[in-house]
């Protein structure tokens, strides 16, 4: 009987999960091919986007932040069968994105002049730097349509929607890449030359292709957030007045978690601080190999996202037994999925690395990384897992605290002990990542092993099932 609830819910999970880690692998793919096309420009191009990569991941994660405090007031009331307190929810929803999304757009549009200068590049480098962060901005109000409402819908139990949404707006990226970074150029198929347009962009081309695909698949998410079959359709002529009750549970749960991820991003700026005083090689080599490592932890985030969905349904019905065992049977597929896509990136390194950049010195030192960083890997998925778990049973707070000792008191630390006092030099960041990310990992698990969650969210009283 034990083996058939195991296999059920190893069912359920699988099949919410799936299409996460499909939509996951297909985002970093379209990564992959925007490195390798903007690559072709040479270190410049690469180093204007990497620069970059760090400040848009804190505007993530800021969205990603209130993305949680939705989606998981969400799963609970679906998880109760509260289908009105649902769709108020989903109202709610609507109205952050709107207000967040244009906060983001003007303090992005009124930094991004200044901030690829903050961050020590080079003037060689600066103009494209600043002209893609603006162009990539631009759309930010769809982007946090796009995390807000992909959020709800997979924490609602909707994994698909998301998947084919995001697929689409890749390929559109991909399309608008060789039409907006190339100029006009010719090409032969078949003995027939073909004149293929180009605006010759360069890496703000590749800006203002990721922009408007973000545009078209936020704009898809919303609508189809708002329109999730009778039991939660809303409509526009439906009142949406702002909530108090769900914007403070918004605010208390999310708020960890946008500190959480600012706490991490705001450490890779550090390091990208540390990594551009290298040069550009180290720069370029540095976004390439953090692209390329997507391809390890990235099964770890399409499970997570079906773990906060079914611990969050399972703590809004009553049910620590079915929340503890979705929680860990989600660590354990995180964990050894992720080993095993790491003993493949060991294997492929030189070879992915190469597809990325033509300079040679660059796609070697990026090599070099990757095979350092694989073996923490697995621990990463851990952390990726365990805390959204966690946050899926309301203890927000325990992933914010780790993330914020092991980000700044380990991984800064020791990149600064190993790239100035050791003289490592790229290497030096990338072993104390290592670290960090290890312990991260352990921390997060042993919290979910000792059950305290269940007192934060109520499961521990004598009557919860």
């Amino acid at each position: 009987m034990k083996e058939v609830q195991v296999d059920g819910r190893l069912k359920r999970l699988w099949q919410l999960s799936w299409p996460a880690i499909v939509e996951q692998l297909l985002v970093t793919m379209v990564s992959y091919v925007d490195t390798a096309m903007v690559g072709v420009l040479g270190a410049a191009g690469t180093a204007a986007v990497s620069v970059n990569a760090a400040p848009l991941w804190l505007g993530n994660g800021l969205l990603t932040g209130v993305g949680v405090g939705y989606s998981v007031q969400l799963s609970n009331a679906v998880g109760a069968g509260d289908d009105k307190r649902a769709r108020e929810i989903l109202r709610q929803g609507v109205l952050a994105v709107a207000v967040v999304g244009l906060v983001v757009l003007l303090v992005y549009q009124s930094l991004a002049g200044v901030l690829p200068k903050w961050l020590g590049t080079k003037e060689d480098v600066l103009p494209q730097a600043v002209a893609y962060l603006r162009l990539y901005t631009l759309a930010s109000p769809f982007t946090a349509a796009s995390f807000i409402f992909s959020a709800m819908l997979r924490c609602m139990g909707n994994t698909r929607t998301p998947l084919y949404f995001n697929t689409a707006a890749n390929g559109l990226n991909v399309l608008m890449n060789f039409l907006m970074i190339y100029p006009t150029r010719t090409a032969s198929f078949f003995g027939y030359t073909l004149l293929i347009p180009g605006a010759g962009l360069g890496a703000a081309g590749a800006a203002a292709a990721s922009a408007i695909s973000l545009t078209a698949a936020g704009s898809a998410m919303l609508v189809a957030g708002i329109r999730q079959g009778p039991r939660f359709r809303i409509h526009l002529r439906e009142c949406f007045r702002p909530q108090r009750d769900i914007i403070c549970q918004a605010v208390y749960l999310g708020l960890p978690s946008a500190v959480e991820r600012a706490t991490i991003n705001l450490g890779q700026i550090a390091t990208t601080a540390m990594v551009a005083s290298l040069g550009t090689v180290a720069l370029a080599a540095n976004q390439i190999a953090t692209t390329a490592e997507g391809l390890c932890y990235l099964p770890a985030y399409g499970i997570s996202y079906a773990g906060v969905a079914l611990v969050g349904q399972s703590v809004g019905a009553g049910s620590r037994k079915e929340a503890s065992a979705y929680g860990t049977l989600a660590a354990k597929l995180g964990f050894w999925f992720t080993t095993g896509t790491a003993a493949v990136l060991f294997l492929i390194a030189p070879l992915l690395t190469g597809l990325f950049n033509s300079d040679p010195q660059v796609s070697q030192l990026a090599a070099q990384m990757l095979r350092i960083v694989v073996f923490s890997e697995p621990f990463f998925a851990l952390s990726i897992v365990c805390a959204a778990t966690l946050r899926g049973a309301l203890d927000v707070r325990f992933p914010m605290v780790v993330s914020l000792a092991s980000m700044w008191g380990v991984r800064i630390v020791l990149a600064l002990l190993m790239v100035y006092g050791l003289k490592l030099g790229l290497a030096g960041v990338w072993l104390a990542m290592d670290i960090d990310l290890i312990v991260r990992g352990i921390l997060c698990a042993l919290r979910w092993r000792s059950g305290r969650w269940a007192r934060i969210c109520g499961l521990d009283r004598p009557f919860s099932k």
